[in-house]
Parts: C-alpha cells; structure tokens; sequence
C-alpha cells in the first residue's frame, strides 16, 4: 500500500464530528468524491469510523478533499488518538492535536471575555509592574477612587512598591543558581571559592613593590611600616612632620621589614674603583671591592647604579638590586684586604658594568643601606561588630576604602651565614628579583588584628590575614580575609572569617579586636624610579631616600581566565613523573633556558632531563640551583637523571651533482649558505642555525639531503661512503657514519644539542663540507 500521494494537511475534533483536511492528486480526489474509490477511516485499533461526507474544502488552497466523520466514543481526558485515513489503496496516519474541540466556534479552553492576560514569566520591575497595572485596571470599578495613571496615587505606589519587591525576590532567586557554578558565576568571591575547591588559586592582584635606597648620618635601624611618599609640594626637607597632610596624589610605600644601617654602607662604590677602568661582564655573580671590613652580610640587598656612561661606553649601566649571598674577606698579594661579594645567580648582571677609576665620570655606586617596601599607608579600620559573642559564629565586616593585597615578605633561611656554597645558599633565599616580582597568587588583603583577652587587661594577640584557612592549624591565630563588592552604593567590605578550633584558633568569647588596614589611597602605586623621596617622620638617622629601580602593581586575573584554568586546576601534577610534567616545571624555573626531557630507554619513567641555564659568571652555579630544585618535585623512588646541555659538534661531507650548465662556484656559495649558521636572504634561517637545533633533536639525513635538493640546480646527492669515501655523516672524533647513514640520523643525546661552527681554527665545533660537481 503506498503512503506518499495521500498527506493529511489538518485536522481536528468537534463534539463528535472529525474533520480531516486531506492534500492529494486530483484524480483521487474525484474518485473519492464520485465513490469510485472507498474512503475509510480507522483508529489505531482497526475498529472504523463511519464516515458521514467527502466533500471539496471551502479554503481548499493546495487541499483536495474534505472527509467529515462521526466518533462513537470521546473521552476529553484521553491523549490524541491516531487515525489511519484510506482512499482506495493509498493511505496515510494521522493524529489530533487535542481531543477537545478545535474549531474556530468552541470557547471549551477559551478565557471568558475579559479576562485578564496573565504573563506569569514577568520577573523584572517594568514586566511586574506592567501586569500588576493591568490586573487592577480589570477588577477596579469604573467610578473607584483609584488613578492608576498618576505617579501619586496610592495604588501606583502599592503597585511599584510590590514591583520592586518582586524584582529583587526574582534577582535573588537567579543569583542562588547562578552563583552555584563556576561557568556562571559573576561575583568575585564565587569564582574564587569554585576555584579553591579545585586546588587553582586565584589571582586577585598584588600591590607594587621596589627597594628604598637610604643614605644615613649613623647607625641604627630603620623599622617596619616607614613611610615613605612621593614628593610633596611646597615642601623640601627629606623629612615630613608625622601625620602630614598628604596631597591627594601622594603615593605611599612602607618598609616591609626592619633594617640594621650604617654611614659605612651609604655607598661602597668607590671600593669598586681600581687604578685602571674595567669591565665586570654580563652574567656576573661576583666583583670585589678594595677595602675589608665593608660592613655588608650575607641575605641582605644591594644596589649598583651608574647614571652617567663612562668613556669608551655608549650607555649607563642603570641601576640594578642584588641579594648577596657570600661576603668573603681576602688578602691580597699585596697584604691589602679586598672583600669578594657573590650574590644569587638569578641577579646575575643584565650587562657589562664598566667601573672608571676614581674621580673620572660614570662612577659606579653600591650602596648597603637597602630596603623593601610595597605601596598602602596603614590607617585604623572600623570593625563591626568588634566583640566575639558566643551566640553566633564570630565573622565580622570591615568598612576600608581601596584595600591593597600584599604578598608575603621574602624567604631568607636563619641557618644562611655565607659559609655556604653559592648554589646551596641561592636555595636558602630568594633573589632579589623574586622579592621585587613576588605571585600574586600569595596575595592576601592587608589587615591585621589585635585582640584584647578577656579579663586580662593590656594583654592582646596578634591575628594575621590569610587567603583562606584550609592549611591553619589548630592553634594558629589567623584569620581569612575576602573582598566584596558593596551592594548598591555600599563601599566595598571586608569579610573576615574566623576558625573553629580545627582549621584556625578560634576568638574566645568577649574578645575585643581592634583592626589596621593598608589603604591604596586611590592610587595604583605605579611609580617611576626616584620618585619616592621623603619620609613620613620621625626619622632622625634618615638624611636621603630614593629608589632607584620603578614599580607596578600586578593586576588581578580576569573573570575569564578564572573560568578558563580553574576548570583543569586539579589536573595539575606537582610532581615529575612523564616527560610533560618536567618540561612544565622547567619552564617555571627563572635559571632555565631550554629544558628537553624524554622518557627513560624502555619507554617508561623515570625521564631523562637536559637542561640549558643562563650563563654565569662563574659558570655552573645556575645549573646545580635549577637541578635541585626540579630535584624536590621527583617522586620517592624514581628520580629522573638531569644533564646540563652541552653542544655536540657534528662532522659531515655530502656531494652534490648540479645539472650540466650550471655555473658550479654560484651553486657552491648558495647550498653552503643553504646548510649553514647563518640567514637566508629570505630572512629565514638556513638549516643549521642554532635556532632550529634545541636540545635532543636529531640529525635526519633525509631533512639535509631534502634541503640541499631544493636549490634547482642540484641532480642528485651522493651519501654513500661506498660510492665516494669523502662522504662523512656523525659527530666529530667518531667513526659512525656507516651507521648512521643505515639507520637514517645521528643519535643525539637528550641533554645533546646538534652545533656546526665551520671554523677552521676551532674543528671541535663542527664543520658542514659539500662538495659540488656538475652532473653528467
């Protein structure tokens, strides 16, 4: 039976008439109507319909027939049953889309004139309103009291009053779920709690931080918390009256930790200064200056500064900040004590540092008396409520304008005493550029606390702030310090949350806190170099102040970049096991260059790790600090074998027969700078420049023989050693090219780099010969 002529365009149930608007081919459709043809209709059972009428639609359109039929039975409450309608031996299913009437006279489902229409999805204030209007103007009288088109009248406050009740109901009702996930949320405080669940940590900003360079008229300490702003207007003296009346574009920073100073440590750089000029070289770790006793120690910073360019020299040095990690007094050949000063390689020298001798221009200075400092001025913060109650769970709000976030000061170990050696100790401390480049990631809101302790007056504890309490103690005094955003015009707040015994020490009841926060001041603590050069006073010792290098602050990782690494945060391995996860933590290492690192021979851990490290002066400090330290993320059992890059110099002769007509010493100079060091005229590297040799890559014969080949002129190449015994294809001083031709390359190791220097004077380097022929 065929389906396709007969298609059923609409159809629909009145009482107990069913009405079925059929399309079909006119010829059906006149054997239907002059019952040449049988037209039947039957339910899904088989039982049949009787049909009362074939007739022509009166809206026929592309319609071609019309079939009324009589229904036995009709249960309103059934779902729409289907009908298989027959004319003759087409026919086709089809069903209703209610079992109630759907004609155009049935009012069954229909709303009773005036009605009002009720938009149950309106959430907003201008929907809510919109519908409550509508609905009072249909129930009210006509003669009522009620102006509903007047702002004042008592029904349109009634009205807009619910209206907004209702707006703020449904805003909270959306925010419950969207704030639940991390793909949703908007608010700040939900990113970062989804985020810290899956073991990612947020990046909220940090504040800028520099190092203070104080000259002094004797010794004595300078605390924490100096302040120290930019320049005042109207005043000149380095040293401002306490609480001064700061500009309102002051920027402020204050000492991060206490510093010993002394007259002695203003500048030692005329110590640096010999009978000569000389040249300390970039990558430096170590100089020595002409005096003993110089008065520095080891983990404290220095900077050398050279403002104005020597002869001979086209620039100044600049200034650059060092954290010293070996003060060594030695004497001389002379009897006359010098003093050797090493300090960690990732300070090593950005340039050469050319040191005049004395008295001639481009003096270089070093000076002792260093301090870091961050921006934020400390000021009283409001704390409500400032009382621990037992009822509830202490969690008090603090109202603080522009808040900064700080990082933690620098590690420096107790135990460093510069006895240690260079790459033991640089472990010991941070340089000096992390501690002026800290994560932001450890960044916590500045505020601290003070709590007085109940029935036991003038005896307080000292709370600190921490991003969050999942790694406190039970006996730690901390607390975890949030960010909010004020609803509406509220300033911003924030939260503090307190432990409960387990994870944080938890306030005892009555305890009274008092609270200091660091304040930005509206400003983002950029500065430029010296910029920062009077102190907010008392200061006696204090008689200049600078700081040599600029700072910025870290800006705080956007909504998106939350929603992007959070999501994998917890995938993030710790620990070196496959080959990925050490070349992920060398690359995070600041000492590492380039890193390559390969499974063990048979194809599982533990990895074998080349690793290339900038270049010191001595060498090979850099390389032991990046290795241990790759060393701590090595699992129990398996740790991986490490090796410094090294360069491998290669020795190989190749032929190449050109086409005949070639002029061969043209081809010659095109295929040696085709394969050797330096660029193509395209600008593009030829084929063994240093770039597109990393570690562990190997030497494919094919890939050298493909490039030579591309020049036109070439026939063919000869990289046989049977066919032409100049043939050469391995490293220098070995006797593997047969082998290596057989297996296609040249086994390089993978703390190996591939090198050709084509120096005749220095054949260690390796050297690429290509001997060019005209072809026959």
């Amino acid at each position: 039976m065929s389906i396709t002529p007969v298609t059923v365009v609409r159809s629909h149930q009145s009482g107990t008439t069913l009405y079925v608007v059929v399309a079909c081919p006119e010829h059906i459709a006149t054997n239907a109507m002059n019952a040449v043809v049988d037209v039947t209709i039957t339910d899904f059972l088989g039982k049949p319909v009787p049909v009362s009428e074939v007739k022509r639609p009166s809206d026929d359109g592309t319609a071609a027939l019309a079939v009324e039929a009589t229904l036995l039975r009709v249960d309103p409450e059934a779902d729409p049953p289907s009908y298989l309608l027959s004319i003759g031996q087409h026919a086709t299913w089809f069903a209703l889309s209610s079992p109630r009437s759907l004609s155009s006279d049935a009012t069954g489902d229909q709303p009773p004139p005036g009605a009002p229409s009720i938009d149950y999805l309106a959430r907003d204030y201008t929907a809510l309103t919109e519908m409550m209007r509508s609905r009072v103007s249909q129930i009210v009288e006509d003669d009522s009291a009620w102006a509903l088109d007047h702002p004042a009248d008592p029904m349109t406050t009634i009205i807009e009053v619910l209206a907004y009740a209702g707006d703020h109901l449904s805003f909270r009702q959306d925010a419950a779920g969207t704030e639940s996930y991390l793909t949703t949320a908007r608010h700040r405080l939900s990113l970062r709690r989804h985020a810290r669940l899956r073991d990612y940590a947020v990046n909220d900003g940090c504040n800028a931080r520099t190092a203070l360079v104080f000259a002094v008229n004797g010794n004595g300490t300078l605390p924490a918390g100096l302040q120290v702003v930019t320049l005042q207007p109207g005043e000149v003296d380095v040293i401002l009256p306490a609480d001064p009346a700061l500009a309102a574009s002051t920027t402020v920073f204050e000492t991060m930790h206490a510093q010993p100073v002394s007259q002695q440590l203003n500048d030692l750089g005329p110590a640096l200064a010999q009978s000569a000029a000389y040249t300390i070289p970039a990558g430096s770790i170590t100089l020595t200056l002409q005096v003993g006793n110089s008065g520095l120690m080891p983990g404290q910073l220095v900077v050398l500064r050279q403002l104005i360019a020597p002869a001979g020299v086209t620039t100044p040095f600049g200034a650059q900040v060092l954290r010293l990690l070996k003060v060594e007094e030695v004497k001389a050949a002379n009897d006359v004590l010098t003093t050797v000063l090493s300090w960690h390689p990732e300070d090593a020298l950005v340039g050469p540092l050319t040191v005049p001798p004395v008295d001639v221009d481009g003096a270089v200075s070093l000076y002792g008396n260093v301090v870091l400092a961050d921006h934020g001025r400390t000021l009283p913060a409001p704390l409500t409520p400032d009382t621990v109650t037992a009822a509830v769970a202490y969690a008090p709000v603090v109202q603080v304008d522009d808040v900064v976030s700080a990082a933690p000061p620098p590690r420096i170990a107790a135990a460093l005493d510069g006895t240690q050696d260079l790459a033991v100790a640089s472990l010991m401390v941070e340089s000096a550029k992390a501690s002026l480049s800290p994560d932001p990631r450890n960044a916590a809101p500045c505020i601290s606390l003070s709590g007085a302790r109940p029935g036991m007056a003038g005896v307080t504890d000292d709370w600190s702030a921490r991003q969050d309490l999942l790694s406190a103690s039970s006996t730690e005094r901390a607390f975890a310090a949030s960010i909010e955003d004020g609803s509406g015009s509220e300033p911003r707040q924030l939260h503090l949350r307190f432990g409960e015994g387990t994870l944080g020490c938890a306030p005892p009841p009555d305890t009274v806190f008092t609270a200091t926060a660091r304040s930005g001041g509206g400003q983002s603590g950029r500065v430029r170099a010296n910029s920062l050069l009077q102190v907010v006073g008392p200061a006696p010792l204090i008689t200049w102040v600078t700081n040599p290098l600029p700072a910025s602050p870290f800006a705080a990782e956007d909504t998106e970049a939350i929603r992007l690494f959070a999501a994998s945060g917890f995938r993030t391995n710790l620990r070196g096991i496959e080959a990925a996860d050490w070349t992920r933590l060398a690359d995070a290492d600041p000492l590492v260059t380039e890193v390559n690192a390969v499974l063990g021979p048979d194809g599982q851990a533990p990895c074998r790790v080349g690793l290339a490290t900038r270049t010191t002066v001595p060498d090979g400090v850099a390389f032991e600090v990046a290795r241990a330290r790759l060393m701590d993320h090595a699992v129990l059992g398996a740790p991986p074998t490490i090796t410094e890059g090294a360069d491998v110099g290669l020795e190989i002769a190749l032929v190449a027969y050109c086409v005949p007509g070639t002029n061969i010493t043209a081809a010659r100079k095109r295929l040696e700078q085709r394969v050797g060091t330096g660029m193509l005229p395209d600008g593009s590297p030829a084929f063994f420049h240093p770039i597109n040799w990393p570690l562990g890559r190997q030497v494919r014969l094919d890939e050298l023989m493909r490039a030579i080949r591309a020049d036109p002129s070439v026939s063919f190449v000869v990289s046989d050693p049977r066919s032409d015994p100049r043939i050469a294809f391995g490293t220098v001083g070995s006797d593997d090219t047969i082998a290596n031709i057989a297996r296609g390359h040249i086994a390089i190791e993978a703390h190996q780099r591939a090198r050709v220097g084509n120096d005749n004077f220095r054949p260690a380097l390796g050297s690429v010969r290509l001997y060019v022929a005209a072809g026959s």
